[in-house]
């Protein structure tokens, strides 16, 4: 798994190692009673943080292949028989990657916006869409903006890898993929079962070095001070100039941004983290030096950032290459193409809305489905035979969707 031009974020270190760890550490004696499921809670937690960045089935299937060899040296255990409620076809082999998506740990079954939350496997699959629909019914009833989603397998998995990295202190995430694929409203369904505000920038014309950093100030403050845990959203849009992105890195990798807060700033945050330290006995001789750095740690244990790129292009790369925090300090969650059960779920969705007969919207479903995977079979011979490429997105789905729908009204 060597870093390529095409794959230029699979660098892995010993960060990676201690996410594992801190995974396996979100769980207490009372969810895992048995060593069976403590090591599937390994496994899972392997697949998401080193599994989750690979970008093709190759890569994945060696990836499950590494993973069953891991489970019958060191562990000793039997692996078709540790994940046989995975076993779809009935043929007492877990073989395929369907088949190994379906291991899932997640706290959605807590009710919305509580702080303690168990984090436990989930094997229900029923249950588990039902909690969903309902955490998104509860959102738009609080949020201003109601998002309208459709909450099918591929999206929940996404939902709960999102969720996994917000429960840890100081757990940043990178969703990589290509527009419409959820990533900004997943992320925000995340935030608020979490009970973590929700603060984004807004772009305008003249948005500057001197206005972001001012809007990071607030942030910081925000989580140093008061300590509410908040999710930055940070898009591709929001990169208005690279410089952000050197403050971003810088974020993540210390918890500040070096000489942000001029001297009179630095000693209002310093007496406003006085009251705290002294509660927490830390700080005791409560110099200026140690108060700032309590108050870093304080933003670090409650700033959470997720930042949502696209592959396309070489701006990825350069970006992942000039920043190396931005895979060094994350937890990068791919977007990978939505599976065919996926188009069938948003095909029934939106098409359910219109009046037709039951025979001619299951053929409609079919069609709307053919039409977008064979425009990717296509896109991909235009690659090979003429070196262009085409994109064939999310976006581009919902679009003919709604054409199909306008057309036919």
């Amino acid at each position: 798994m060597k870093p390529t031009p095409a794959k230029s974020h699979y660098t892995f270190n010993l960060r990676d190692f201690s996410k594992i760890i801190c995974g396996i550490c979100l769980v207490t004696k009372k969810e895992v009673e048995t060593p069976d499921r403590l090591m599937r809670l390994w496994a899972h937690e392997t697949v998401r943080v080193l599994g989750d960045r690979l970008i093709n089935d190759e890569d994945r299937m060696w990836m499950l292949n590494s993973i069953k060899d891991t489970i019958k040296q060191p562990f000793g255990q039997n692996f078709d028989l540790l994940f046989k409620h995975l076993d779809l076809d009935m043929n007492s082999k877990i073989e395929t990657l369907d088949e190994f998506r379906g291991l899932v740990f997640g706290d959605i079954f807590t009710p919305f916006g509580m702080r303690d939350r168990p984090y436990e496997e989930i094997q229900d699959k029923a249950k588990l869409q039902k909690a969903s629909e309902e955490c998104l019914e509860r959102y738009n009833e609080i949020a201003d903006n109601q998002m309208d989603l459709v909450l099918f397998a591929f999206a929940i998995e996404h939902l709960l890898r999102i969720g996994r990295v917000l429960k840890q202190p100081g757990g940043h995430a990178m969703c990589v993929g290509v527009g419409g694929s959820g990533r900004q409203s997943l992320t925000r369904l995340a935030s608020k079962i979490s009970d973590n505000e929700i603060f984004q920038i807004e772009i305008k014309k003249q948005y500057g070095t001197s206005e972001f950093r001012e809007d990071l100030k607030n942030l910081m403050r925000t989580c140093g001070t008061k300590a509410e845990p908040t999710v930055f959203i940070f898009t591709d849009n929001s990169v208005k100039q690279e410089s952000f992105l050197e403050d971003v890195n810088s974020i993540l990798n210390t918890g500040e941004v070096p000489n942000i807060f001029p001297p009179d700033e630095k000693a209002d945050l310093q007496d406003s983290v006085r009251k705290p330290a002294k509660e927490e006995n830390r700080c005791l001789e409560g110099t200026p030096a140690q108060l700032y750095a309590y108050f870093v740690e304080r933003c670090k244990q409650n700033l959470h950032i997720v930042i949502c790129f696209s592959p396309i292009g070489d701006t990825f790369r350069n970006r992942c290459r000039d920043f190396p925090s931005l895979i060094n300090c994350t937890t990068i969650d791919w977007f990978s193409e939505w599976p065919k059960d996926a188009l069938e779920s948003v095909a029934r969705r939106f098409l359910g809305e219109i009046q037709l007969a039951d025979e001619v919207r299951d053929a409609c479903v079919d069609m709307v489905q053919s039409f977008h995977t064979t425009t990717k079979v296509s896109a991909a011979r235009f690659l090979r035979e003429q070196k262009r490429q085409y994109y064939v997105t999310p976006t581009s789905y919902l679009e003919l969707i709604n054409s199909f729908k306008r057309l036919l009204a």
